[in-house]
């Protein structure tokens, strides 16, 4: 009986051509004319793909229960609700999750082949696809997961956990065929409840082949064979990849465990409590067994305990728990052993305790106060308000060749100097008579027709969120042979492309031949110091601040060996200054950069370009500690100087340009508008000469 209450709760707009497609769908799938069952209701969303390690069979479940209400069945406006429940579930971004799930609802994802990915549709299947057996199933969600983390061909094969759970649900991750048969070993199922013959059937009743490659993977028993030659199961060796091997998602998991469960579990006659002696006492997957003999195991041949290791999801954080493994690039680097293996000896990296205490050793101005604007009658107001003065009227007798007398014909009064001087009103007095129209209504047509301030003008097209950034220093080489300035070169190269731990390979071969060649132990300080700053400029590209930040501390040992008015003297604390404003300490950075400056302003000149670096680079640092005002004068000096030498279309005059654009947005830098109180008309004192009258007959006196 059709529902007769409430239609509009269960409906959905649809075209119609949609929702005949829908309907045609409906009808394919119920096993009883016009009803879907919860087992039908399931099939679909296999068949759909919509069933994943995020979408689970419980989801599908507690869906189709709020759907169907106290009814037992699904039928036409119900399941359309269902699907409208069931596209919120998929698409919760999406504006319209409706139309995404339509989408995946009337495309047939096996279209154009005669294979399947449903699996085989017998009564253990039926029995499955219960709401008693899914309601047991759920419990072991998370021991599930377990498994697909343990067994994962990612983990495996990198020989460390690096994918977690959350990697695992995003990215619908499942295991293959041969890692499952080992969890099946290693939990004892595997010969002691089913044969290998039983559990390669099983797996081909759970999943099916999609594709002629994973027929053949079937037909060929690669999965017994494997378990013939496997003798080593238990430390999880890597695999070979095979073409075609199956892979099982979590309902994979499930719906082949609670198979073993009913066909191989003899003693017990009911079907949910087989589900569960299959999964709490057979298998453990409890917290309190740490998740069974299965779950419980390490890598083959690994070095480290595992227990290190956690369901952390952030793959550098994971890496960052091993102890040759403390910093993590992604820029070419495959792994931190790469670097390890050239550094050989690691420096030890200060703290930021002993950083401070270096610098104030050295002398390093402090961070200059902020200055504030102090008035000169603050509130409560006890001054008295100061009172300006009228101007007093000019005397005509100091002087009368300022302004010629002219003669008042007309008999009015004459104006004075006091007549003159008009005052505005008093700011917040009242006018007589209202505007008729109001201000709001002066300027809608302008806000209508056309905008006052277009968007390139205002710049809210920019990304507000970009701050302004530093200008790297420049580690111009030495003069060197041919033969070492080619190994230099190559070291920039390989650093521009992100191969660092070649870079530093050039860049020690290139040091330690240039010592052979002059048959020293020591180079010069200008030499040696170029070679340490390179290499913690190679430091600071990887990411590696900890290890740049070390370098350029031991770096300043060789840079007190320069003279006093040195100006390579500054390269330390400018590279000091970058590594600390990147570790997010930018009162210490603002320190080594004011230290720069001091030094490069006596040996250099404040008109060079490395100076107005290091004024960009201190306005940066002021625009970090919230002082938008010193930031905004530094950058402006800055740009000035590269202007005038660079040229306006230079990369640096360019980018102060940027970071002036960016604190102007940022601080809201904007000239106050005074409102003028009062003005003074003055007199004409070279007046325009009268003009001569017209028609005049000679021989007449003008009257005097």
């Amino acid at each position: 009986m059709e529902e007769t209450q409430n239609t509009s709760y269960y409906s959905l707009t649809l075209k119609s051509n949609e929702e005949a497609r829908l309907e045609q769908v409906f009808r394919s799938h119920c096993s009883i004319s016009n009803k879907m069952t919860l087992y039908d209701f399931i099939i679909l969303s296999i068949e759909k793909r919509v069933v994943s390690n995020v979408c689970t069979l419980t989801t599908i479940s507690s869906i189709f229960t709020q759907a169907a209400g106290d009814k037992p069945n699904l039928n036409k406006s119900r399941f359309f609700f269902a699907i409208t429940l069931l596209a919120r579930v998929l698409f919760p971004e999406e504006l319209s999750p409706v139309e995404q799930m339509l989408t995946q609802i009337l495309v047939d994802p096996m279209a154009g082949t005669s294979q399947t990915n449903l699996p085989r549709q017998d009564e253990t299947t039926k029995s499955i696809f219960t709401e008693k057996v899914i309601r047991i199933l759920d419990n072991y969600h998370h021991a599930c997961f377990q498994i697909l983390q343990v067994y994962n061909t990612h983990n495996i094969q990198n020989r460390r956990r690096t994918v977690g759970f959350k990697q695992i649900k995003q990215k619908n991750l499942g295991i293959s065929a041969r890692n499952f048969l080992r969890y099946c070993r290693n939990s004892n199922i595997i010969p002691h409840l089913l044969n290998i013959e039983t559990f390669a059937d099983f797996m081909k009743a759970t999943v099916p082949p999609k594709d002629r490659e994973e027929q053949l993977f079937y037909d060929n028993s690669i999965v017994i064979k494997c378990y013939e030659t496997d003798n080593n199961f238990f430390e999880l060796l890597p695999l070979d990849q095979i073409i075609g091997e199956p892979e099982l998602k979590l309902y994979h998991l499930l719906l082949m465990l609670s198979r073993i469960a009913l066909d191989c579990i003899k003693d017990v006659q009911d079907l949910t409590e087989k589900v569960r002696v299959m999964f709490a006492d057979k298998l453990k997957l409890t917290e309190e067994f740490d998740y069974g003999p299965g779950c419980n195991i390490q890598y083959g041949e690994e070095n480290y305990s595992d227990a290190s290791f956690s369901s952390v999801e952030d793959h550098d954080q994971i890496l960052a728990n091993y102890e040759n493994k403390v910093i993590i690039s992604q820029k070419g680097l495959r792994d931190d052993r790469d670097l390890l293996e050239v550094i050989k000896v690691a420096p030890i990296i200060p703290t930021i305790d002993e950083v401070v205490k270096i610098l104030d050793d050295d002398r390093v101005p402090n961070v200059p106060p902020m200055q504030k604007n102090v008035p000169e009658n603050p509130p409560p107001y006890v001054l008295p308000p100061k009172l300006f003065p009228l101007p007093l009227p000019p005397d005509p007798k100091a002087d009368k060749r300022l302004a010629p007398q002219r003669q008042n014909r007309s008999g009015k009064k004459e104006e004075t100097a006091a007549d003159r001087l008009k005052f505005a009103p008093m700011p917040g007095s009242f006018l007589p008579k209202l505007p008729e129209v109001t201000r709001s209504e002066k300027f809608l047509p302008l806000r209508n027709t056309s905008n006052l301030y277009p968007d390139t003008v205002k710049k809210t097209l920019c990304n507000p969120g970009i701050q302004p950034y530093l200008i790297r220093e420049i580690f111009l080489p030495p003069a060197s042979p041919k033969e070492i300035n080619t190994l230099i070169e190559s070291a920039i190269v390989f650093q521009n492309n992100c191969n660092f731990s070649m870079a530093l390979v050039s860049l020690d071969n290139a040091k330690s031949k240039w010592l052979k060649l002059e048959k020293i132990e020591t180079l010069k300080a200008e030499i040696d110091l170029f070679f340490e700053l390179t290499r913690g400029a190679i430091y600071e590209s990887c990411e590696k601040d900890g290890l740049a930040l070390a370098q350029y501390v031991s770096t300043k040992l060789i840079s007190d060996r320069l003279a006093f008015n040195h100006p390579d003297r500054a390269l330390v604390y400018c590279g000091l200054g970058s590594v600390l404003h990147h570790s997010e300490h930018s009162d210490l950075s603002l320190r080594c950069y004011l230290m720069a400056k001091k030094i490069r302003e006596r040996t250099l000149g404040g008109n060079t370009i490395d100076t107005a670096t290091v004024y960009n680079n201190i306005g940066v640092c002021f625009n970090e500690l919230g002082r938008f005002q010193e930031a905004y004068i530094y950058f402006e000096l800055a740009g000035a100087i590269f202007d005038a030498l660079l040229g306006p279309h230079h990369t640096r005059t360019l980018t102060v340009r940027q970071n002036i654009e960016r604190i102007k947005r940022e601080s809201m830098l904007s000239n106050p508008e005074f409102q003028v109180l009062w003005s003074k008309q003055l007199v004409d004192p070279f007046p325009k000469g009268k003009k001569k009258g017209k028609g005049k007959k000679k021989g007449k006196k003008s009257k005097k």
